[in-house]
Parts: C-alpha cells; sequence; structure tokens
C-alpha cells in the first residue's frame, strides 16, 4: 500500500511540475490546423477538437 502511494504521489509531482501539461484548449484556432507532427515552424498545442496536436503557424514579418 506504501509503495502504490508513492507511486501515486510521484506521479502528481511530476504531472504539476511539467509546463503546460493538462491545459487543453477548447478548439483549435483559425490558422491552425491538426497533426501528428508539427513542422519545426510551427507552435504545437494541444486542442480537444485535434486527435493529436494543433499546430499553429508563425507569422513573421519581413522589414
Amino acid at each position: 500500500m506504501r509503495f502504490l502511494c508513492l507511486i501515486l504521489a510521484v506521479f502528481l509531482l511530476v504531472s504539476l511540475a511539467a509546463p503546460g501539461y493538462g491545459q487543453v484548449r477548447k478548439y483549435c484556432p483559425w490558422g491552425g490546423y491538426c497533426s501528428r507532427k508539427c513542422s519545426k515552424a510551427d507552435v504545437w498545442s494541444l486542442s480537444s477538437d485535434c486527435k493529436f496536436y494543433c499546430c499553429l503557424r508563425l507569422i513573421w514579418k519581413g522589414k
């Protein structure tokens, strides 16, 4: 029983320490797309309407 409590405590500490864990967006915003893997130029996020990742494209403005 102590072992199970120890495992649960470690799991909770790790899940709280991971940045962004458990923060799911309600939807993938306009301009984003659902994919298994985002490109290097995209920023990934979690969304409830995407099975894997919601990839958001960064817009770079040239001067």
